[in-house]
């Protein structure tokens, strides 16, 4: 339960997603939620995709958050593992 944390886990370093070849010629964009949990160590573990504009988003979301890092959370003044959601936004360049 998010509400029983001192602090929630905070981003310390992300790594951007890859945007899809396959897809650059369509000039699709979108956000992709991905469901993750943080260890005690700050590492991602377990990402999956809640939701999605297009499966071809989905394994460079995934790809993309397994490099995060984060400060973890924090309850009763001890390191704990948590879940958490985060967007993950698909931009077309060019």
């Amino acid at each position: 339960d998010i509400g029983a944390l001192d602090q929630g886990p905070r981003v310390l370093h992300q790594v951007p997603p890859v945007y899809p070849s396959e897809l650059r010629k369509r000039k699709l964009e979108g956000t992709v939620y991905v469901v993750l949990f943080v260890d005690r160590d700050g590492r991602v573990i377990q990402p999956m995709v809640e939701s999605s504009p297009h499966e071809a988003f989905n394994a460079p979301a995934l790809e993309a958050v397994r490099h995060w890092k984060f400060e973890p959370a924090v309850a009763h003044g001890e390191k704990v593992r948590s879940k958490v959601r985060y967007p993950i936004r698909f931009v077309a360049n060019g």
